[in-house]
């Protein structure tokens, strides 16, 4: 009875260390997606203030430097 306790424990902990990293790579996954969709509603917010990038924006660019 013992051995079947001891197999379940360790049987958790390994599948618990195994889903470790899907979570992770999930979290990052999710992390990218929220960045994307605040970089959509902000191109949007510009595209409409600007009607479609053909009005300025009022926003001054950095000067180039050359190589």
């Amino acid at each position: 009875m013992a051995d079947v306790l001891t197999w379940t424990i360790e049987r958790r902990l390994q599948l618990a260390e195994r889903a470790e990293l899907p979570r992770k790579e999930l979290a990052g996954i999710e992390t990218d997606l929220a960045r994307l969709e605040a970089a959509e509603v902000v191109f949007g917010q510009w595209a409409e203030a600007t009607v479609g990038g053909g009005r300025s924006s009022g926003i001054v660019e950095p000067e180039r430097v050359a190589a």
